[in-house]
């Protein structure tokens, strides 16, 4: 591009270097006290100015300071024939325009604060891929980090935590705060970094999975090679994969129930969980040695297909059965309908909207929904989120699946604590909405939220790339095929 301005018998002269910071922009202003000419070669790293016709100002020296995430610096370089060299490297890929104007003769430079920067960290492992990603806008910038994954070469699976021992940090954390509730000393589930149940699984990478209770309960669906480990929540968004390895988002509910072979039939509403007042719940052996529960329900022991048991509370889960541990009006007949050594028959059938896996290996539920075929759908009002999941920035973690049944592992990180200096540019965190365009822009044809705040957290061959180390209950796993 080549610009006349006018012709001189003298050189004009850059006298100013002048800049300024707009909610949406940064504008650099070269003022000179004359005509001139310019050329430009322009790029996504930088851009060349030669300034033709002009003299540097004797307050003009070869570097101007800007200081600013997508800007730095100006170098200034004094060629022959009264040429200005100016070189700007962009440290972001922002959009920019450079132009002219009038009265008095001024060079303006606009740069864009909105970019998106996704720099491939390398392979970690064979069909594991570490991605960092920062976009910019007007008010900071989103972090994130992502794991792109390969399904032909790696199994993806939930883990939960499995001793319940704490850290080092979560023991004195402990210790002075004896008011907090505790993991349980007899089973149910547990809190432990994402790192330890990377470890404990020898996972090549991990993060961190779906809400949970203080005590470690999931706040949600999860089944883990086959097994049926806690119950929807409101129909919510989950992530599965089938016996052929083949990925799925997709909401889904549970139809369950226990057929007594000469009685009535028992529709289950909960797993592994606590028993209030008229619910049905299934304990199975991942819940501890017995039910816990107290003697205002019924239990039924179940073994080998047959009611061993019948028992008013605290039951024993055999290790080859489990119990139906019942509340309510149901208890009241269930002596007289139900009969020891009668058969009984368990019924479990995930349910998925919209889409026909087969034969369900691992599930975990989430939500909302971030991405449907491709477009964003964030169904955070329809699976019933509160507030603080809905609403405002935050770090998050989601899951995508591509067109080509690659996974995305994301983890965003959260606003920075010193958004309030003047000189920063502040970590943003990121809206549902926002993660949702994120997810897209990664590629993600199918997405979903998974728990966030300070549980979010990514491991990767043992350290810990995104995250404070927060206990959690359960975690997303990467296992090596070979």
């Amino acid at each position: 591009m080549l610009i006349f301005i006018g012709l001189c018998a003298e050189a004009a002269t850059l006298y100013r270097i002048r800049f300024n910071h707009y909610p949406d922009k940064i504008r650099v202003v070269l003022d000179f006290d004359g005509a001139f000419t310019y050329n430009s070669v322009e790029s996504k790293e930088e851009i060349i100015l030669l300034i033709k016709g002009v003299e540097a100002g004797q307050d003009i020296g070869n570097y101007f300071e800007i200081n600013d995430l997508i800007v730095k610096y100006f170098e200034i370089e004094k060629l022959a024939d009264q040429t200005l060299k100016i070189r700007v490297p962009l440290n972001e890929p922002v959009k920019y325009n450079v132009f002219y104007l009038n009265d008095p003769p001024r060079l303006v430079i606009d740069f864009d604060r909105e970019f998106l920067s996704i720099v491939s960290g390398g392979m970690m492992a064979d069909g594991l891929e570490y991605l960092k990603v920062r976009k910019g806008k007007p008010q900071g910038q989103i972090e994130a980090q992502v794991l792109r994954v390969d399904l032909e070469k790696n199994y993806v699976a939930p883990a939960l935590a499995g001793s319940g021992q704490p850290n080092v940090i979560g023991s004195i954390f402990d210790f002075l705060t004896p008011w907090r509730p505790r993991s349980p000393s007899q089973g149910h589930f547990y809190l432990e970094s994402v790192s330890d149940i990377c470890q404990n699984n020898h996972a090549l990478a991990g993060i961190n999975g779906t809400f949970f209770a203080s005590n470690g309960d999931p706040l949600g669906a999860l089944i883990i090679d086959g097994e049926i480990v806690s119950y929807p929540i409101h129909d919510r968004t989950a992530f599965f994969l089938d016996n052929n390895n083949q990925p799925y988002i997709d909401n889904i509910f549970l139809n369950a129930s226990l057929k007594i072979t000469n009685g009535p039939r028992y529709k289950i509403n909960g797993i592994n969980q606590g028993r209030n007042y008229n619910d049905t719940i299934l304990y199975t052996p991942r819940w501890g040695k017995s039910t816990g529960t107290n003697n205002q329900g019924i239990e039924m022991v179940v073994s080998k297909r047959r009611v061993e048991e019948i028992n008013l509370a605290d039951s024993k889960i055999p290790e080859d059965g489990y119990v139906v541990s019942l509340s309510g009006p149901a208890v009241e007949t269930l002596s007289e309908q139900v009969k020891k050594w009668e058969g009984a028959q368990l019924t479990l059938n995930v349910i998925s909207y919209n889409t026909a896996p087969q034969n369900i290996t691992q599930l975990i539920s989430g939500g909302p929904r971030l991405v449907k075929n491709g477009y964003a759908y964030v169904t955070k009002h329809e699976e019933k989120f509160q507030p603080d999941v809905a609403k405002n920035a935050a770090a998050r973690t989601a899951i995508g699946i591509t067109r080509d049944k690659q996974l995305l592992l994301v983890i965003v990180k959260g606003p920075s604590v010193n958004k309030w200096k003047k000189d920063a540019y502040p970590t943003l965190g990121i809206t549902l909405e926002e993660l949702a365009e994120l997810m897209k822009s990664l590629g993600a044809y199918q997405a979903m939220n998974l728990d966030g705040g300070s549980s979010a957290s990514m491991v990767i061959d043992g350290k810990t790339y995104c995250g404070v180390g927060r206990r959690v209950s359960n975690a997303i796993i990467v296992l090596p095929k070979n």
